[in-house]
């Protein structure tokens, strides 16, 4: 609560699913709630998905990866490696601090431990807290994005070039205003004692 500028150092993280039929199958959806919520129809079969992982910061925002088949420890590892470590600097500061859910191939000790030997600083996160991570917020911005109008694709390979090319789309002040939104997040979760918050 008493954080403030302490926020832009934070690198936010997560891994989202994009559907060739739309927004997660339509089963869970992030949508804007200042507007009234689009029905589309889907396939009746499902078209296959994509999965990504990002990160973003007060600096900007990562490339997008494409994870292939199923995230296990090992595979988000090299992740971090490979996409995290260069660009934690850029994107929080050269004592950037590291945001990532509980999510069981995050949080196992070997994981731990990597983090540890690169002396990163890990924010301590709690459990099923999708109101507290703006990442959630940027997803929901992407996600609109590449499926605005209600639009499908047919391959996978088109639905990787809308996510590239609305991934692109995404400001800096959007981003910006994302991290400023921390402090009222945490007020409206303490507030609210855990129930849903506008965010």
């Amino acid at each position: 609560m008493t954080w403030n500028n302490e926020w832009h150092k934070v690198v936010w993280s997560d891994e989202k699913k994009f559907n060739l039929d739309g927004r997660d199958g339509f089963s869970y959806d992030w949508h804007d709630l200042r507007k009234e919520e689009e029905i589309f129809s889907t396939r009746a079969q499902a078209g296959g998905s994509v999965m990504i992982w990002a990160s973003f910061g007060w600096g900007g925002k990562s490339s997008i990866y494409f994870i292939n088949g199923r995230m296990n420890s090992n595979g988000y590892r090299e992740v971090l490696k490979n996409h995290l470590v260069d660009s934690g600097n850029a994107l929080g500061g050269f004592d950037w601090i590291f945001q990532q859910d509980n999510a069981p191939v995050h949080r196992v000790k070997v994981n731990l431990a990597w983090f540890k030997s690169q002396k990163s600083n890990a924010l301590p996160w709690p459990s099923l807290s999708p109101d507290l991570t703006p990442i959630e917020n940027l997803w929901g911005i992407l996600s609109r994005k590449v499926y605005a109008e209600g639009k499908e694709f047919r391959t996978k390979e088109r639905l990787k070039a809308a996510i590239i090319q609305s991934w692109k789309e995404i400001s800096i002040y959007q981003l910006r205003d994302l991290v400023k939104s921390m402090p009222d997040r945490l007020f409206e979760v303490i507030k609210l004692h855990d129930a849903e918050t506008r965010y």
